[in-house]
This record gives C-alpha cells, structure tokens and sequence, in this order.
C-alpha cells in the first residue's frame, strides 16, 4: 500500500514540474512576452554567427523597425513574423480550391 502511495506522490510531483516548465517557456497561457529591440538585435546577431553569415546591425534594427507596426519599442505575438510552414488555420493553403 505504501508504494502505491510513494508512485501516485512522486506522479504528482512529476506533473506539476512538467506544468511549470511549460509556463516558464511562455507555453502555459498561449500567450509570449514582447521583444525589445535590443533583445531581436541580440537574437540575429546569434543567428548570423550560427550561420558563419555577417552580421549588420543597422539592417536588424531596420528589420525590427519595420516589424514594429504601432512603433511601441516591443514586438507583441501580432506584430512577431509567422514561422515558416505555418499559413494559416487547419485546411486553409495550397491544395484546396476554394468553392
């Protein structure tokens, strides 16, 4: 009986540890924090050295700029570009014709 309530102590646990790194992720509400510009300029010169591309400083800072549609100083998840492969809803895109 004891270990049956050791494994059901130890599944609990497990699970909210689980539910608590998916928050610190930005995960658990649906929702992401916003990016400054500092913070995006940081992100692509990190990409450009992964790359082994040069990095330009003033071209991210443009490209921050431009994504930046109520000029606010941050990019909220609506003004944040949408990752490659994502178009959209389920069923909406290339192969199916509109009726």
């Amino acid at each position: 009986m004891k270990k049956w309530f050791v494994l059901a102590l130890i599944a609990c646990v497990a699970v909210g540890v689980q539910a608590g790194e998916g928050e610190k992720k930005g995960k658990g509400k649906g929702e992401s924090k916003p990016v400054t510009k500092e913070m995006f300029v940081a992100q692509q010169k990190k990409m450009a050295e992964k790359k082994g591309t040069e990095f330009d400083q003033a071209k991210s800072e443009a490209k921050f700029d431009k994504l930046d549609k109520n000029k606010d100083g941050t990019l909220t998840a609506d003004e944040k570009p949408q990752k490659k492969g994502k178009k959209g809803k389920k069923g909406e895109g290339k192969g199916k014709k509109a009726e």
